[in-house]
């Protein structure tokens, strides 16, 4: 590769899960959406919660990590928990978080008054910053974790609301939620709205989510403000290679850019990816296309590791064979009977399927149709056709 260490140093682009770009490009309508939420809640204003969704690779965590600064910066109480089909750790972590919450309330009296309201519940203890405040009602007060769980932050919300604040909770891969606590915190969600308390799920997830909530309480379609989180337009995927590249001092020419924008198909991850790659391969000023092209084998390698090997590791014999059977019609949406065709035995389709979705390696568009949720996946598989017994490293 040509170029030196100090320009790889000031290499802009970093494409990794959820971190966070340089230039947040085409999104600034959901920004607009989250200030608006945190403006109404500091004037004692309810709103909806609010749920994104996409393919993986679209920036859907940036952006919800994006959220949670911007409630933060405002003063709000908020934590962030990622999603996990097991009830028992779903709680854990939801019961771990509300004390993080508070911990990081600037205000010494309102800490102080969202501590003791732990105390009004039985059974939760919790010790930090050098304050620990246990419960002693009786043990048939309360019995179960979800009443619990409500209950605290009922408590929580009628505190922060003396201050026109709100709590807000940010969820990453929602549709993975075990269906006990989803569908506790969805009720939450339409409880603490008639009790004009100001609580807030803030929820990412695959292009099935809206389903999956509206499966789980059939109001909760009403409950959040719904936004697709899609491909960058054209001018914004400009901006996501060209705006760091020029504050960094190496602006990509007219050419390089077209390649790049063409490459990167307008998502955030391969934007990332393909930047970074042209960044380490250039040593002019401005890029050349000559770089772009030098630096796709790189490009392709971080791509590869970062969104498919892993996942195409995790499935089943039987899963991998599901999925090369979809890349050969491409993309998709693609019909499950066509894919079940192909099998020798309709049964195995139908369990690989199922077992796939439950990876969230494919999502299901339309009835009697599969397509991938991870971009560029069908891609992948043709290109480097990788062996189906390949086993799991635990890479990701």
């Amino acid at each position: 590769m040509t170029g030196n260490y100090t320009l790889r140093a000031l290499n802009p682009f970093m494409p990794g899960v959820g971190l966070q770009p340089p230039e947040l490009a085409g999104r600034m309508k959901e920004i607009e959406l989250m200030d608006g939420m945190v403006a109404r809640t500091k004037l004692a204003r309810l709103d909806r919660g609010l749920i994104l969704y996409g393919l993986r690779g679209i920036g859907k965590t940036v952006l919800l990590l994006h959220m949670k600064g911007i409630a933060d910066r405002q003063h709000m109480a908020t934590f962030k928990i990622e999603a996990t089909k097991n009830a028992e750790r779903a709680y854990d972590e939801l019961f771990r978080g509300l004390p993080l919450a508070i911990a990081r309330i600037g205000k010494p009296d309102l800490r102080q008054r969202l501590m003791n309201a732990f105390s009004s519940v039985e059974s939760i203890s919790f010790e930090f910053l050098g304050v620990k405040a246990l419960a002693e009602r009786s043990a048939a007060s309360y019995v179960t974790e979800s009443y619990k769980l409500q209950l605290l932050i009922e408590r929580m919300c009628e505190e922060l609301k003396k201050d026109n604040l709100g709590l807000y909770l940010f969820i990453d891969e929602l549709q993975e939620m075990a269906s006990e606590p989803l569908g506790d915190l969805i009720t939450m969600q339409h409880e603490m709205g008639q009790e004009n308390l100001p609580f807030y799920i803030i929820g990412a997830g695959l292009p099935d989510l809206p389903g999956v909530l509206a499966k789980s309480r059939s109001y909760a379609e009403r409950l959040f403000e719904y936004r697709h989180i899609g491909r960058l337009s054209q001018e914004d995927t400009e901006d996501g290679f060209q705006k760091p590249a020029k504050a960094n001092g190496r602006p990509f020419d007219d050419a390089s850019l077209e390649k790049l924008v063409n490459l990167s198909k307008g998502y955030p991850y391969f934007i990332q990816a393909y930047g970074a790659a042209a960044w380490n391969e250039s040593d002019s000023n401005p890029i050349h296309a000559d770089a772009v092209t030098r630096g796709i084998p790189e490009a392709l390698h971080m791509l590869d590791e970062g969104l498919y090997i892993s996942r195409w590791q995790r499935s089943t014999p039987a899963g991998r064979a599901y999925l090369r059977f979809m890349a050969e019609y491409d993309e998709g949406p693609i019909s499950t009977s066509l894919i079940a065709s192909s099998f020798q035995k309709p049964g195995t389709a139908s369990t690989a399927r199922a077992a796939l979705m439950e990876l969230g390696l494919i999502y299901s568009p339309e009835h009697g149709k599969v397509a991938f949720s991870i971009p560029g996946m069908g891609e992948f598989i043709r290109r480097v056709e990788p062996a189906e017994d390949q086993t799991y490293d635990e890479r990701r």
